[in-house]
């Protein structure tokens, strides 16, 4: 006589989400150190258009239709971070949700 074996516990998702989708996270930053860029991406990955915000001395990424802002790169981070970062080393990024309209795209250069 054979029985059937019980069925596995249902696995929890995976951490992305369903399968070809991008991972669920609010925000993802990465400092790369060998072109000494420092990025920050609001939600998942994302292609966009790219502006130069003279005042915050960072290029801005946004949403190609809406003008959302999806994240900023700071080039020369580590010259920028020495000239912006409070006395614990930590610095904040007070960026609008939405660009206004008409920004100038480039990367300041």
């Amino acid at each position: 006589m054979s029985t059937t074996p019980p069925m596995p516990p249902a696995l929890p998702p995976a951490a992305g989400g369903p399968p070809g989708k991008p991972p669920q996270i609010e925000t993802f930053t990465q400092h790369d150190t060998d072109k000494d860029v420092f990025h920050c991406s609001y939600g998942p990955l994302q292609a966009g258009r790219t502006v130069w915000d003279p005042e915050r001395e960072i290029q801005v990424r946004l949403d190609q239709h809406s003008l959302k802002v999806i994240g900023f790169s700071i080039p020369d981070f580590t010259a920028w971070h020495a000239a912006h970062a409070d006395e614990d080393g930590g610095f904040e990024m007070d960026l609008p949700d939405f660009w206004p309209a008409d920004p100038v795209d480039g990367d300041g250069g």
